[in-house]
């Protein structure tokens, strides 16, 4: 049978940090997408997997543990719980595979030794607890915080021995910083922490600032030299691979030019037009007119260039 316990002042903190994670996490997105395409480097991608695929754990996992735990009266609540951190599990080693790759490409590095030596890592670490015997709560946890500590640690290492300047001198120390309480959270796994009351939800929300506010300092700090640098016309049509042909029409379109002008000035059918043009939406990865001109002018490519004949 299913119920619903009513809201206490007990559970005001739960749901203040539920409130603020949730902020955090229409922060992290919007700061992802407002520089998606203000780093030029190919590794960004990566980055923008890893928080994402670390909100979709933290929701499927974390969070609905801690709210079946306190306020659904369901049989075996704790097996449904340990259920869906196992069903969760996997976003979160995703995410950290990706944090990893993103690490390594942008400090060219082969990826696969950094994922080797931490997941040996994670392994002897893990046979560790299992020697110890430290107190923990069940083993989908524990592998899950074994992984995460030890994926920060790689971090910290690949960002102190880098040797690209990926990041301004503060906003290296910052990232160094909130990566390594990112996977320092974690110890409190491990510990008698775990009793207390609002532990879970305490741990939900530092889980989700540290790793965001990494993403973020990233983006804002990150140096001048990562930053995508304007591109003559020749490197635009070289990247996106446009035939002279479609760069003629490319033109046309961003000196605001209807399909007909353009037919007309180039001596070509209407429907030629358009079916290049489709072609350019489809190299350029845009949709229409608007997003292709967006393009061009963040590209900072063609101020004054007329229309060829």
């Amino acid at each position: 049978m299913l119920s619903y316990n009513n809201i206490d002042l007990d559970s005001l903190p739960l749901w203040i940090s539920f409130t603020l994670c949730l902020s955090i996490t229409a922060g992290g997105l919007l700061v992802l997408f407002r520089f998606r395409q203000a780093r030029s480097n190919s590794s960004f991608q990566y980055l923008q997997y890893f928080l994402i695929l670390l909100y979709v754990y933290g929701y499927y996992s974390l969070w609905s543990g801690i709210l079946l735990s306190g306020y659904m009266q369901i049989d075996n609540v704790e097996r449904v719980a340990t259920l869906l951190a196992q069903m969760g599990a996997p976003f979160l080693m995703v995410s950290l595979v990706m944090l990893l790759v993103w690490a390594s490409r942008l400090q060219k590095q082969p990826v696969a030794p950094v994922l080797l030596v931490t997941a040996v890592a994670s392994g002897v670490f893990f046979l560790a607890l299992l020697q110890w015997g430290w107190p923990i709560r069940d083993g989908v946890s524990r592998v899950g915080s074994v992984m995460a500590m030890m994926s920060s640690l790689a971090l910290v290492g690949l960002l102190i021995s880098g040797r690209q300047p990926v990041l301004n001198a503060e906003g290296r120390v910052w990232v160094i910083a909130l990566a390594a309480a990112a996977g320092l959270i974690h110890l409190g796994m491990f510990t008698s922490l775990t009793a207390f009351k609002y532990y879970d939800s305490v741990f939900a929300f530092l889980f989700y600032l540290f790793n965001t506010a990494m993403v973020v300092v990233y983006c804002y700090q990150a140096a001048d030299e990562q930053a995508p640098q304007p591109l003559s016309l020749d490197e635009f049509l070289n990247r996106y691979g446009i035939s002279k042909r479609e760069a003629d029409i490319l033109r046309g379109i961003y000196a605001g030019k209807t399909n007909q002008e353009i037919a007309n000035q180039l001596f070509i059918s209407l429907q030629t037009v358009k079916d290049h043009s489709s072609r350019i939406y489809q190299k350029t990865h845009v949709k229409n007119r608007a997003q292709l001109t967006t393009l061009i002018r963040e590209s900072q490519i063609l101020a004054e260039t007329p229309v060829k004949a």
